[in-house]
């Protein structure tokens, strides 16, 4: 969300650099969180499209198939261990301190819609007739051909010849790395959605 990547990169960067001089603002914790924010987005869609549980890849799937803002809403802000949406996050993290991806708190600030002929999303500035509410805009573009390249058995990755728009292993790395922690794009492949929302 955010714009491109290079906004993300760019982000990345001042955050370490105050960091590194022990300059902790609102506004550095606010854009990391941001960036937290639609990292763990990027890593809801890698996970339906590398398809390893197949029925809780399609049960996310539905959410952003049918974009309608009160879905997405009750999964990006799901906060109860008991729901099926929080169940289903879980799943994608692995642990419940990544949860939940946006704070109860924020729910009246935020409107989500998804399209399908992107691979960035954004955040629109609120209109004169939106009372103060930002649009976050999803990509969910189809799912591309998915090269199988890691062999299982020898736990290698097989070389790849010709062109592939997604590698197997690069939705695997993407998933394996921290919600919570830099890059917060795969800058491997343009192909895997980027969402700073």
């Amino acid at each position: 969300m955010i714009g491109t990547k290079q906004w993300i990169s760019k982000v990345e960067v001042t955050i370490e650099g105050k960091r590194k001089r022990n300059v902790d603002t609102i506004n550095v914790e606010y854009f990391k969180q941001l960036l937290q924010q639609g990292k763990k987005i990027s890593q809801i869609i890698s996970y339906i499209w590398f398809d390893e549980d197949h029925d809780t890849a399609k049960k996310l799937d539905g959410y952003f198939k049918r974009g309608k803002n009160d879905d997405l809403k009750k999964l990006l802000f799901a906060q109860a261990p008991e729901t099926d949406e929080y169940k289903l996050l879980l799943k994608v993290f692995k642990e419940e301190k990544y949860l939940p991806i946006f704070d109860k708190d924020d729910e009246q600030f935020f409107m989500f819609r998804v399209v399908t002929d992107q691979f960035e999303g954004n955040i629109s500035d609120p209109g004169p007739s939106d009372n103060g509410i930002l649009t976050v805009t999803i990509p969910y573009p189809p799912r591309p051909e998915i090269f199988d390249d890691f062999d299982e058995y020898s736990n290698t990755v097989i070389p790849q010849n010709g062109f592939t728009t997604i590698k197997q292993s690069e939705l695997k790395e993407w998933l394996n790395q921290a919600p919570d922690e830099p890059p917060y794009f795969y800058e491997n492949n343009p192909y895997i959605p980027a969402t700073s929302s």
